[in-house]
């Protein structure tokens, strides 16, 4: 059933992930005023930065996780694989938000190494954590599911 509180659940997970795409990562002023968006880093006109390009895809890497998210919900008829799915899901994004941390990190020294620039973080820096949570909860909810299931049919 769709109705169950694990929908709720990767839902939230699947807004959070989506939700990265229109926010900023991180931001930094000083003598530049730069910006990374998961698309690229641009500078605070909005015009991309021609030095510096993103050698990883955050965009289509929140998009993907944000897809399967959805499909999960879809699996609820085949609760172990829907709980193997969301588990996957919620360690691939933990990787993808390792990797946008290092990103954010060789930016910083990138901008340190030439002028004087403090950053600030982005809301869509922290938004990772909340899909992983959601995710996180999804799966227990899941697991609870299929121990209530399994332990019913012990009962009949």
């Amino acid at each position: 059933m769709i109705q169950r509180i694990q929908s709720v659940y990767l839902l939230l997970a699947t807004l959070c992930s989506a939700v990265t795409w229109f926010l900023p990562v991180r931001s930094w002023t000083g003598e530049a005023c730069l910006v990374f968006y998961t698309h690229g880093l641009l500078t605070c006109d909005g015009a991309p930065v021609a030095d510096a390009g993103l050698p990883i895809p955050f965009q289509l890497l929140y998009s993907v996780i944000a897809a399967l998210l959805v499909a999960a919900i879809f699996l609820f008829t085949n609760r172990p694989r829907q709980a193997r799915v969301v588990r996957g899901l919620w360690l691939f994004a933990m990787a993808v938000a390792v990797l946008q941390f290092i990103s954010c990190n060789s930016i910083d020294a990138w901008l340190r190494e030439g002028q004087g620039s403090s950053g600030a973080f982005g809301p869509a820096f922290f938004l990772p954590i909340g899909t992983m949570l959601f995710a996180i909860l999804a799966e227990r909810a899941i697991r609870k599911d299929e121990e209530l299931v399994r332990s019913a049919d012990r009962l009949r």
